[in-house]
């Protein structure tokens, strides 16, 4: 069940608010309602993996009182390695192994990868760490701590919150669902379902009119580019739609998350794109490893080669996060692409050239940027070699009329406004509900209704299967 389905907002929404604010009084008790109905909401997604998620809960709650800290990292890092991971090592271990003759064989398992195991690991790995830094002390509220855990707004795809602030929160969870928070969340989740299911998937029906094809021979520069283009928006739109709604259902629960995106395509440089896209993964990654890193590194080598440790901790950083994205090469590569591109950066900005701080810098950041998802979006190695050399015009040119010839008109309006919000800097919720009016309230509504009556159920968010 996703969290803008008609199921979900019609019924289990309302049900569970009414509950949650109407029959439950006590702290405690509503705290126990979000515990045992997150587990029914992940459930729907798969009853099999709620063992995995409470036993990683518990034993992280458990690690962290007893001061086992590395114990807890290392056994949410494995279940995450073996369920993420498994078949893709596996492949490859076999396929050596046979090369040198070597009798090791490893069982492909073909493994199903649980409902948001690589957000609620990270959730875990972050509060042992803080604990370890001394950051705040380990919770001896193990309710509260499994509800942070699996609070279900954010389980499927984040954002990722730290126990300091979620955890906190639940601590104290209002009395009575305040106007304000009630606004911000029906305002939040409208422009989140209003994103998905008017832009983010037109743009997915777009793409499956066949635009773009990783054949062998390539389709040439104007298709790839085009391809590019649309899946950049579209991911945006997407991922953007499913953290507007996370944070709205959040704010209906008296729950305030961080936010996750901040008009991400504005940005003129790879650092400041990273501040802006995903913010609770790249925030995650900064804390945990970039800055740890970098400070090893500069420990080691000295302050001489004080921007050779930073370009090295850049570089790493980008590749794991690569890495977290999925088991596929393609996908990795697009890590340490924008590791390089985090460092050629930082070598352009200590050298400030009169064009860094024009519009010149922001094309061709956003030019270089939307290459890369040629490799994001690439099935495998042999189809990002194809769509490179189409994206670098040695396959050909092309055909713009051919695409214009398959483009539905009544597509054409969607791919329009899409492309205007993503770049307004005004795409997100939070930009918007700086507006207070009554007839803006009243609109809202109105779209709310409208998008529910008039369309389908929403594909599946993206980010999900990360």
């Amino acid at each position: 069940m996703q969290i803008i389905s008609r199921v979900f907002l019609l019924s289990f929404l309302p049900i569970s608010l009414f509950i949650y604010w109407k029959l439950i009084r006590k702290q405690r008790g509503k705290l126990w309602f979000l515990y045992t109905l997150s587990l029914l909401f992940y459930g729907l997604g798969g009853f099999q993996f709620i063992p995995l998620l409470v036993g990683l809960s518990l034993i992280t709650f458990w690690a962290a009182r007893r001061n086992l800290i590395w114990v807890g990292v290392a056994l949410n890092l494995v279940a995450l390695g073996f369920f993420k991971y498994w078949d893709f090592g596996a492949y490859y271990i076999i396929n050596i192994t046979r090369l040198i003759k070597l009798p090791i064989l490893l069982p492909i398992l073909k493994v199903a990868l649980p409902l948001g195991l690589s957000y609620y690991v990270f959730k875990h790995v972050g509060y042992l760490l803080d604990v370890k830094k001394g950051r705040y002390p380990a919770t001896n509220d193990m309710l509260t701590f499994a509800t942070f855990s699996v609070f279900f707004p954010q389980i499927s795809a984040g954002p990722i919150s730290s126990f300091q602030d979620t955890g906190q929160q639940l601590r104290s969870l209002p009395e009575r669902l305040s106007s304000d928070n009630a606004y911000r969340g029906f305002f939040h989740i409208t422009i989140g379902l209003a994103k998905k299911m008017l832009l983010a998937d037109r743009l997915s029906s777009i793409l499956a009119l066949g635009i773009y094809q990783f054949d062998s021979s390539g389709t040439g520069l104007i298709n790839a580019w085009v391809f590019v283009l649309l899946q950049g928006f579209r991911l945006y739109l997407d991922f953007s739609s499913y953290s507007d709604a996370a944070l709205g259902i959040g704010y209906l629960f008296g729950v305030t998350l961080p936010a996750n995106f901040d008009n991400p395509y504005l940005a003129k440089t790879p650092s400041s794109f990273w501040e802006k896209w995903h913010i609770s993964l790249s925030l995650w990654f900064r804390i945990y490893i970039f800055s740890p890193l970098s400070r090893s590194l500069l420990k080691r080598w000295g302050s001489a080669r004080r921007m050779l440790a930073q370009y090295t901790a850049n570089f790493i950083t980008m590749t794991l996060i690569g890495i977290w994205h999925g088991a596929n090469w393609a996908i990795i590569l697009w890590g340490t692409y924008h590791g390089l591109l985090l460092n050629i950066w930082a070598w352009i900005s200590r050298n400030k050239p009169q064009w860094l701080d024009t519009k010149f810098n922001h094309v061709v950041f956003f030019t270089t940027f939307m290459l890369g998802w040629g490799a994001f979006f690439s099935p495998n190695l042999d189809s990002l070699v194809i769509i490179t050399k189409d994206l670098f015009g040695l396959n050909g040119l092309g055909s713009l009329s051919q695409i214009y010839q398959r483009f539905p008109q009544d597509l054409l309006i969607p791919l329009m406004v899409a492309i205007l919000i993503a770049l307004s800097g005004s795409s997100e919720a939070a930009d918007m509900i700086r507006v207070r009016k009554r007839w803006f309230a009243v609109l809202i509504g109105i779209v709310f209704a409208l998008i529910i009556m008039s369309t389908g159920e929403p594909t599946d968010f993206t980010y999900v299967q990360f």
